[in-house]
C-alpha cells in the first residue's frame, strides 16, 4: 500500500480529534508478585508493576475493586483477602485510574503446584478459524470468539460463551466480508464502556492487511462499525489521553513501516503520520509494547520476520517513537513476549525463533539490552503464564508436523530468566492449525488451559480447539 493510500484513511476515520483526558489507561506487566498462590492462603499483599499508574489507581481482582497503596506511577500494592483464594480458581488482575477504563488483563492462578503440565483435549469443538480471548459478557468467565471465514468470503466473529465449566455456547456473528483471515486479531476496549471489543484482521490478497473493528455489546454480540487500523498490532494508550491506541506494522511489499493509530475513544482511530517509520528491514512479527527505559513512556520492539534481530524504539509519549536499534539473536524471530523473566525489576524481551530457540534479550533498565540466552522451544506464537503453578514464569508454543501431529510445546521456568529442557504434549491431529495460541484458564479449576486457533484458510478447514490442563499424575 502506498502512502497516498494510507493519506486516504483520514476521510474515512471519523471523529479525528482526540478527547484528552486526565489520566491514561495503565498496562501492566508480567510477573505479578506472587505468581501464583495455593486454595486456601491467607490473606496477602499483590504486587503488580506497570506503566502509567496515578494517584487513585485501584488494583481489581475478578473486576472487584482491592484496598491498594499507589507507590509510584509504575508500582502499586494491594491487599488480596483470603476469601479470595480460599478455593481453586483463576484471577483475572488488572488496574484502572480515576476515569479510565482497565489495563490489560494478567492471569493469577490460585492452585497447588506441580513439578509438570499434562493436558487433555476438551470435547467442545469450536469452529474453524482465529480465536481471540476475554471476558466478552462481563461475567467474569473466559469467552472465545472465532473469526469464522466461510468459502464464500463472509467473515463471521462467532462468540462462545464460556460456562467456566469447560463449556461453550455459542453466538452467530453478525456477517461481513473478507477474503482470508491472516491472524494477528485482539480484543480490548476501543470505545471506553467497559465491554470488550475485537479488532479481527483480514486481506484481500494483495498488500492491505487491515484489521477491522468489532464493538461488544457487554452480552456476547459483536457488531462491526466502519474502523479499521492497517497491520497487525498491539493496543496500548501510548499518548496518555485516556483512550487506546494501537500501535501497529505493515509492509507494502517493499517498505516495512510503523504506524500509530490514535483512538478516539468511540471505536475509531486517527493515524497519527508523524509516527510513521521505515524499519532497517523486512520484520514481519507484530509489535509488542513496554517501558523499556522506564521513563514513564511506553516503547515498542518488533521481532525480525526474515532477518536475525528484534527492532527497539523507545516512545516520546506522544505516540511517535525514536529511531530503531537492532538487537541481534541466533535467526529468525517470528513472536515476541514481554516480561521482567530473570526479577532484576526490569523488562525483558523473549522471542521464539526459526530454529527451535528462544532468544532472551535482557534489559538494563535505559532501554538497551544484552543477550540472556536461548531456551530450546519450538516455533510459533509465543505465551508466557505460569502453567505449573510454581511461582515461575514457563513459556508456551504450538507446532505442527507434516502429518498433522498438534503439539504444544512448554518450557517451565526455573526461575532468574533460565528454563528446563520443554515438554512435548500430544494435541491430537488437525490440518495445518494456524498456529495462535492463548492461555485462559476456562474452567476454573486454578489451571491455565490452552486455546489453539483454527486454519485461517477456509478452503483447509481446521477446527479451533481447547487443550484443558489435567492434574499432574
Amino acid at each position: 500500500m502506498k502512502n497516498a493510500a494510507l493519506l486516504s484513511l483520514l476521510l474515512v476515520f471519523a471523529n479525528v480529534a482526540v478527547r484528552a483526558q486526565g489520566n491514561p489507561v495503565p498496562f501492566i506487566y508480567q510477573p505479578l508478585s506472587p505468581v501464583s498462590v495455593n486454595p486456601g492462603h491467607a490473606g496477602f499483599t499483590l504486587r503488580v508493576h506497570g506503566t502509567g499508574f496515578r494517584s487513585g489507581a485501584v488494583v481489581r481482582w475478578n473486576g472487584q475493586s482491592l484496598k491498594t497503596t499507589f507507590l509510584s506511577s509504575s508500582a502499586l500494592r494491594a491487599n488480596v483477602p483470603a476469601t479470595a483464594v480460599a478455593k481453586p480458581g483463576t484471577a483475572s488482575v488488572t488496574v484502572v485510574n480515576p476515569g479510565t477504563i482497565a489495563s490489560n488483563v494478567i492471569s493469577l492462578p490460585v492452585r497447588s503446584p506441580s513439578s509438570t503440565v499434562t493436558v487433555a483435549t476438551d470435547p467442545a469443538v469450536i469452529e474453524t478459524g482465529e480465536d481471540v480471548v476475554g471476558d466478552f459478557n462481563n461475567d467474569n468467565k473466559v469467552d472465545i470468539t472465532v473469526a469464522y471465514l466461510d468459502p464464500n468470503d463472509v467473515l463471521s466473529p462467532d462468540l462462545y460463551l464460556g460456562g467456566g465449566n469447560g463449556k461453550f455456547t455459542r453466538v452467530q456473528g453478525v456477517a461481513s466480508n473478507a477474503i482470508m483471515l491472516t491472524g494477528g486479531s485482539i480484543a480490548a476496549d476501543f470505545n471506553n464502556d467497559g465491554k470488550l471489543d475485537a479488532a479481527i484482521c483480514t486481506s484481500t490478497g494483495s498488500d492491505d492487511e487491515s484489521c477491522g473493528i468489532f464493538l461488544g455489546d457487554g452480552k456476547g454480540g459483536l457488531a462491526a462499525i466502519n474502523s479499521r487500523y492497517f497491520g497487525p498490532g498491539v493496543a496500548a494508550d501510548v499518548n496518555g489521553d485516556g483512550n487506546l491506541d494501537v500501535v501497529a506494522a505493515f509492509t507494502d511489499g517493499s517498505v516495512y513501516q510503523l504506524f500509530t493509530y490514535l483512538g478516539s475513544g468511540d471505536g475509531t482511530f486517527r493515524l497519527l503520520l508523524e509516527s510513521a517509520i521505515s524499519l532497517n528491514s523486512y520484520l514481519s512479527g507484530i509489535p509488542v509494547i513496554g517501558d523499556f527505559n522506564r521513563d514513564g513512556r511506553l516503547d515498542v520492539a518488533v521481532p525480525g520476520g526474515q532477518y536475525d534481530f528484534v527492532a527497539v524504539l523507545l516512545g516520546n509519549g506522544d505516540g511517535t517513537f525514536q529511531s530503531e536499534v537492532d538487537y541481534p539473536i541466533l535467526q529468525d524471530g517470528r513472536a515476541s513476549g514481554v516480561a521482567d523473566i530473570n526479577g532484576d525489576g526490569k523488562l525483558d524481551i523473549l522471542t521464539s525463533c526459526i530454529n527451535g530457540t528462544v532468544a532472551v534479550l535482557l534489559g538494563q533498565g535505559d532501554g538497551t539490552f544484552v543477550s540472556g540466552g536461548s531456551p530450546a522451544l519450538h516455533l510459533g506464537d509465543l505465551q508466557i503464564a505460569d502453567l505449573n503453578g510454581d511461582g515461575k514464569l514457563d513459556l508456551a508454543t504450538v507446532s505442527v508436523d507434516n502429518a498433522g501431529h498438534l503439539t504444544l510445546h512448554i518450557a517451565l521456568g526455573n526461575g532468574g530468566g533460565t528454563f528446563q529442557p520443554p515438554l512435548a504434549l500430544s494435541a491430537g491431529q488437525y490440518p495445518f492449525p494456524s498456529g495462535w495460541i492463548s492461555l485462559a484458564d476456562f474452567n476454573n479449576d486454578g489451571r491455565l488451559d490452552v486455546a489453539i486457533s483454527g486454519s485461517l484458510n477456509q478452503n483447509i478447514p481446521s477446527p479451533s480447539i481447547v487443550l484443558v490442563q489435567t492434574p499432574a499424575k
